[in-house]
């Protein structure tokens, strides 16, 4: 702490450093250095949040949109130009055919709602094709259906087993059930909510049985970047559905979750702030001679703040970088010591959930947000005490000593 280059150039720098390793106040110090600790582990915290609660919003985003459609033009029919118009728009990846409705999936004794995706085997099912268990949907052709692995272990259904679904169809009287019988052919499991509400079949099934008008025969496009949905156009005027109107407000919901948590946890790095309020304030009563006589010796009070203000600086800064290094090397390894923590509890933490592992996401850009906000609230609790500082009078402080 003696270099002579650092003493002439930097005196505030290393008065600071004096100050903060060469304490002669055991109690001061030992507030210091847990307010260190308390501002490494609050900011370590937030960033694994943060981290994990991007994870589970990413592997739900991946998962749901994988398989709903990003939008959904609500026409059976489209003219060569308005195809081709289609598949040329920006940010189309696929268009495929597609009938959504609604069924009554009945088997002795049980019964399941589930949503009906028509498709064309030979072309179409490439949003579930990496998610199939067992089957192929090639095998939907006539009156072939797949439904989620999950689903087929509730109702205790297995491969070949025949499936009887109840359509609504509607009539000039009203709507009267219709019972249409397929065969299961074809397994899927992709993780969400789909596992257990869905169900594929052969649109040419629907056409060829007359159940068109219950549900809504149309098209589903696919976005390479299914996020900026809101910000699409259709080329042509037609209805339009896209997935942001019927997962929106989940996705909104789990925004709302991460932003109430985000503040909830910045509060720790507030209180390790309030605990470096209450170190440096200690600090600058246990300096107040050593203040007089840098004030008698010519220093600017200017000077004398930035002493203080310095080591202050230097704890946050320390604090904040250590707790981001910690915080993102835990977050790397969230599976892993997840698992550890299972073996040691005797507990599965994600037993009854759709995930496997737990997923973790860094943001770079959450990383400057926390920074920044763990910045200013440890320079918030430090200016104060700081200011104190400068308006020490030398006189008096040399008088009573």
């Amino acid at each position: 702490m003696s270099n002579p280059v650092l003493i002439k150039r930097f005196p505030s720098v290393w008065i600071a450093l004096r100050y903060l390793f060469r304490r002669n106040n055991i109690y001061a110090a030992l507030i210091n250095w847990v307010s260190l600790l308390g501002l490494v582990l609050g900011v370590t915290i937030l960033t694994v949040v943060t981290s994990v609660m991007n994870g589970f919003d990413q592997e739900i985003k991946g998962r749901l949109l994988g398989v709903v459609p990003h939008a959904f033009v609500e026409r059976s029919l489209l003219s060569d130009d308005e195809s081709e118009a289609l598949i040329q728009t920006p940010g189309v990846v696929g268009v495929e055919r597609l009938y959504q409705g609604e069924a009554m999936l009945s088997r002795p004794g049980v019964a399941q709602a589930v949503k009906i995706y028509g498709i064309q085997p030979e072309v179409g099912g490439g949003f579930i094709a990496d998610s199939m268990v067992s089957g192929s949907l090639s095998l939907l052709k006539g009156a072939g259906i797949a439904l989620g692995e999950p689903l087929v272990r509730l109702m205790g259904l297995s491969l070949g087993d025949p499936i009887i679904l109840v359509f609504p169809a509607p009539t000039g009287s009203g709507v009267i059930p219709s019972v249409q019988r397929f065969r299961l052919v074809a397994t899927f499991a992709v993780g969400a909510d789909p596992d257990y509400q869905l169900a594929i079949i052969d649109i040419a099934r629907v056409e060829t049985l007359g159940i068109s008008n219950a549900g809504t025969s149309g098209w589903r496009v696919t976005l390479a970047d299914p996020l900026s949905v809101r910000s699409w156009t259709l080329p042509f005027e037609a209805p339009l559905r896209t997935w942001a109107e019927q997962f929106g407000e989940l996705f909104r919901a789990i925004k709302i979750e991460k932003g109430i948590m985000f503040v909830l946890l910045i509060l720790v790095v507030g209180i390790a702030a309030f605990n470096m309020l209450s170190g440096q304030a200690l600090l600058v009563n246990d300096k107040r001679g050593d203040i007089a006589i840098l004030s008698t010796m010519g220093a600017q009070r200017s000077a004398i703040v930035s002493v203080f203000l310095v080591q202050g600086l230097f704890v946050s800064s320390v604090g904040i970088a250590l707790g981001l290094i910690l915080g993102v090397t835990i977050a790397s390894y969230a599976d892993a010591i997840v698992l550890v923590l299972e073996a040691a509890t005797g507990t599965n933490m994600i037993d009854g959930t759709y995930f496997s592992s737990v997923p973790s996401e860094t943001n770079s850009r959450d990383l400057v947000v926390i920074a920044l906000l763990s910045f200013g609230l440890c320079m918030a609790a430090v200016v104060r005490p700081t200011m104190l500082a400068a308006r020490a009078n030398p006189a008096l402080e040399l008088h009573s000593r």
